[in-house]
């Protein structure tokens, strides 16, 4: 890995029904550091490398409602472009998908 940054992009969204969903914040769990999200755009710099990300949110009982991970290689300089989007029941994982 050289000295450089990369940049892992990942747009957040949640089924439109679920407008409520907007009164919380998704967690982006970066090789396992959580980081505050916000629905939409999440800018985040990274070393080069693999990286791991886990999304969720606190919904109702769940402490990670709609929890799941994904894993990337991003090359110094990179940006890659990631979607993540809730579904219809919250002890089900979110989908991913590459942008």
């Amino acid at each position: 890995m050289g000295n450089g940054t990369a940049t892992i992009e990942v747009m957040t969204s949640h089924m439109t029904a679920s407008a409520a969903q907007d009164l919380v914040k998704p967690t982006i769990e970066v090789d396992g550091e959580p980081r505050q999200g916000n629905w939409g755009l999440n800018i985040l710099e990274v070393p080069p490398g693999q990286h791991t990300l886990k999304v969720y949110h606190k919904w109702l009982v769940f402490k990670k409602a709609y929890a799941s991970s994904t894993t990337v290689d991003v090359s110094e300089g990179e940006t890659v472009r990631l979607g993540w989007k809730t579904g219809a029941a919250a002890f089900r994982p979110g989908k991913w998908s590459v942008l």
